[in-house]
């Protein structure tokens, strides 16, 4: 339950990081997990572009009490040996939801929030759902008559990637080259698809990318084009890609942001609230890197 594309050797493979797997092994059977991936900074911490990593445990039938016990178990096998790793510090999957042995053990937990939508409601139903500001941009868009392209080249995706960082006055975390060999590795497996709005004059005014599985499609990659925005363009897009995913995944997560303009913009889509929890080793090492994280932060984007 707690598995997803981003807990996929492959998918790691593909965003060329280094990473580690720590395994629960009894009769040569997996029985619980954890991939510890290094970010770009070579600390072991969820790398850019890969939102739920953690604890994945097998799974299993029978009485609900014995498979939590073994899951305690587990979990206090693994903190045995995450608490000697000073740079712990990861997001779970949203169907991890019981964190109690890491607080015993002296981890910090943080809860963070994405939005949800669940593809057994119809498309209707979805619609219907929307805030109704946003029904009247992506009514706007239409009759602006932008167009919605699949697939679009990767210097589309990658300019207006590039332009909503440089806009915050920075440059994009992303280096380009990493970033096109990881949609060219990810399209391979036919797992990631990108959508461009384009204006009257065929400008590409606003993107996404996206990578799903059966589980969900999570929109990993958005940048709009300010400068020459439609209003509603945007909005439009990602309805486009809520369509597009409806029938292929059971849930559209839009891998929430804590940012206040942009949680409000996720928010209108009417998905569900979904908490998820970062854990890590609450020691100074952490504390000194979260500090200066969030100075950084501040300084470069104001917030």
């Amino acid at each position: 339950a707690q598995g997803s594309i981003f807990s996929k050797t492959w998918y790691l493979d593909a965003l060329q990081v280094s990473y580690e797997i720590l395994a629960i092994v009894e009769k040569d059977a997996i029985k619980a997990a954890v991939g510890l991936a290094k970010n770009e900074i070579n600390t072991f911490a969820n790398p850019m572009l890969d939102k739920y990593l953690g604890i994945i445990f097998e799974n299993k039938e029978g009485g609900r009490q014995k498979i939590v016990s073994k899951e305690y178990k587990y979990m206090e096998l693994f903190i045995s040996k995450l608490k000697e790793m000073q740079s712990f510090d990861y997001y779970f999957h949203p169907n991890f939801i019981n964190w109690i042995p890491f607080s015993w053990g002296g981890f910090t937990q943080q809860t963070r929030y994405t939005y949800q939508i669940n593809n057994k409601n119809s498309l209707d139903e979805i619609h219907s759902s929307f805030h109704g500001n946003l029904k009247n941009d992506i009514k706007n868009a239409k009759k602006e008559q932008i167009v919605i392209k699949e697939n679009i080249s990767f210097e589309d995706l990658w300019e207006q990637v590039n332009k909503t960082f440089i806009r915050q006055g920075s440059k994009s975390p992303f280096k380009k080259e990493r970033l096109q060999h990881f949609v060219s590795e990810l399209k391979k497996r036919e797992v990631f698809v990108s959508f461009g709005a384009y204006d009257n004059d065929d400008n590409c005014i606003a993107v996404c990318g996206l990578v799903y599985e059966k589980k969900s499609s999570y929109l990993l990659l958005n940048g709009i084009d300010i400068e020459n925005q439609v209003r509603g363009a945007n909005s439009y897009m990602i309805y486009e890609a809520i369509q597009y995913f409806h029938s292929k995944c059971d849930h559209f997560d839009f891998e929430g942001s804590m940012m206040p303009g942009v949680e409000q913009f996720y928010r209108r889509f009417g998905g569900e609230l979904t908490p998820y929890m970062r854990i890590w080793n609450d020691n100074f090492f952490n504390y000194a890197k979260t500090k200066a994280k969030n100075i950084y932060k501040k300084i470069r984007y104001g917030r």
